[in-house]
């Protein structure tokens, strides 16, 4: 009987903090209806358009200063790979203008820091 009891008590322990464990590091969901990945803390949101490529950088749903960092993005499509510097665009928008996202590409993100610290989120497009 106090067994049961015991792992009732866990498994209630357990539902209660789960909801915790999964938002530890912000929101996943899009803010500007891209693509999103986590890299170590930084949350990347890839959103493609006919415009050109932005990336959007956040920690724990708060927005990181893209002018603090270098960027650039590798576009590998039917073999062949494309890459464009991504240049900070007010807040926390790096922008690779005119830039094309293919169709089933993968597109890698590489962002570095002041410090020369590399962070990388690769993305599949649909």
């Amino acid at each position: 009987m106090k067994t049961d009891l015991f792992r009732s008590a866990i498994a209630a322990l357990a539902l209660i903090a789960a909801p915790a464990v999964v938002h530890a590091h912000g929101s996943m969901k899009p803010q500007h209806g891209g693509m999103v990945q986590m890299t170590g803390e930084t949350m990347f949101e890839l959103v493609t358009g006919p415009k050109g490529v932005d990336v959007y950088l956040s920690e724990e749903d708060e927005p990181i200063p893209a002018a603090s960092y270098t960027a650039k993005l590798t576009q590998t499509a039917a073999g062949k790979k494309t890459e464009a510097a991504l240049k900070a665009a007010g807040g926390n928008k790096l922008s690779a203008p005119g830039f094309k996202a293919a169709k089933g590409a993968k597109i890698v993100v590489a962002l570095i820091d002041k410090n020369g610290a590399k962070t990388f989120a690769t993305f599949q497009t649909k």
